[in-house]
């Protein structure tokens, strides 16, 4: 017996965070202007000899006065799976949560997981149930990822402040429609369609090389897209035609969405020099159907260059400056296009840990195309060892009729309090 309980090993815990979160600005007695929001998220962990593990960490989030109905409570059953594994080999079943590529901030090779797009600036993902095969040999390693029925994105509910409140530009096969919306809106969302059965037996693959100085990587996807074709249905004025046909909107406003498939092969690039960390992620894109509103190709690069400081000998700084750059098939202006945002932009930020207590830090992201800004600054101290303290503030510029200006009335202060037990 003794023996037989050496063989098995548990542990349970639950990290618990509560937020609130408040809007410097109103939206109108449709949205809110706070929320309180309790996220919950117990782990268990199994583990029988050298070979079998199991693994569980679903979450639930509840926010019971959000005025999006759809956004109250939220369950997600992200990483439930048992592994069987040896020392170069592991077999995988179950709901996983994948983090593929290797920038930060924006990552176009990390599109395994459907998101949650409650928040657009601060997307959750979800558990994909996939089942997945990985090996190492020697300086190589490789993935194969196989899941039968993905989710498709979560989009923001009907009286969210991250839907366009102002001016609505879609995508549009001409690019050439901009709805101006009433102070007394109403979304709606109704059908949700599966293009070409987007989300059924999506598949992917990576290999990877490890050296000294240099790692590369190499990738394939087939599935579902990270972010839907989203498509309004309105009625309205006509107000002008040219350049751009502008609609003065009733204020009832339907949301068609169309999850679509797309093909992906993309390559990846680490490089310790100098004590600096270079960065590079690439992907081609194809989407795959006839729907006139589908992408086509799209060639999304990101360059990065991270470095670590020493301040003193109790502090730490992780600094990073990175730069994307994505090219298109179709031009497209869209304002709840989260990719349009990365078009052109440059990012700044940074991590510092002080005396392992404090911790401090920063985001600056800037729109080249659109001249569009987001900050967030936050700082964080932990006391009687389990429990966390922080207060961020997110901060918002840019035209209402931009991809990340839309958001320009979201400035927010968030102080959150955690607790693992």
């Amino acid at each position: 017996m003794a023996e037989a309980r050496r063989s098995t090993e548990w542990s349970l815990n639950l990290d618990s965070k509560f937020d609130y979160i408040f809007f410097s600005e109103s939206y109108g007695e449709e949205t809110n202007q706070d929320f309180s929001r309790l996220e919950l998220d117990p782990i268990y962990k199994w583990k029988y000899l050298d070979s079998w593990r199991f693994y569980l960490k679903p979450t639930f989030v509840a926010d019971p006065n959000n005025k999006s109905e759809e956004e109250r409570y939220f369950f997600d059953a992200s990483e439930i799976y048992l592994r069987y594994q040896t020392e170069s080999f592991s077999l995988q079943a179950g709901n996983n949560i994948f983090s593929w590529g290797v920038t930060d901030g924006y990552n176009p090779l990390d599109i395994l997981n459907s998101k949650q797009y409650f928040d657009p600036l601060h997307s959750r993902k979800l558990g994909a149930p996939s089942i997945t095969l990985s090996q190492s040999l020697d300086i190589w390693d490789y993935d194969i990822v196989y899941i039968p029925q993905n989710r498709g994105a979560t989009m923001p509910g009907s009286h969210s402040r991250w839907l366009p409140r102002d001016v609505f530009v879609p995508q549009t096969p001409d690019n050439n429609l901009v709805l101006l919306l009433p102070e007394s809106l109403r979304y709606n969302y109704t059908s949700r369609e599966n293009l070409d059965h987007a989300l059924d037996h999506n598949a992917a693959f990576r290999l990877q090389r490890h050296g000294s100085i240099l790692d590369v990587g190499l990738s394939y996807y087939e599935g579902v897209a990270s972010f839907p074709l989203v498509q309004p249905v309105v009625t309205g004025t006509i107000v002008q035609v040219s350049p751009k046909t502008v609609i003065r909107v009733d204020p009832d406003v339907t949301l068609n969405t169309k999850n679509y498939r797309l093909r992906q092969g993309g390559f990846s690039l680490v490089s310790n020099q100098w004590d600096f960390l270079f960065k590079y992620a690439s992907s081609y894109s194809q989407s795959l159907g006839d729907d006139p509103l589908l992408p086509g190709w799209t060639h999304e690069n990101v360059l990065g260059l991270e470095k670590t400081f020493n301040i003193g000998s109790e502090g730490l700084l992780i600094a990073i400056l990175q730069h994307s750059f994505i090219f298109s098939e179709k031009e497209n202006d869209s304002n709840l296009s989260v990719t349009e945002i990365f078009r052109r932009a440059w990012m700044l930020g940074g991590k510092m840990t002080w005396k392992e207590v404090w911790n401090f830090s920063f985001l600056g992201l800037y729109d080249v195309n659109h001249s569009s800004t987001f900050t967030e600054l936050s700082i964080g101290r932990r006391f009687l060892d389990r429990w966390v303290f922080s207060m961020t503030a997110d901060l918002i510029a840019g035209s209402s009729d931009t991809p990340l200006g839309v958001y320009e009335k979201n400035d927010s202060y968030t102080l959150s309090l955690s607790r693992s037990f």
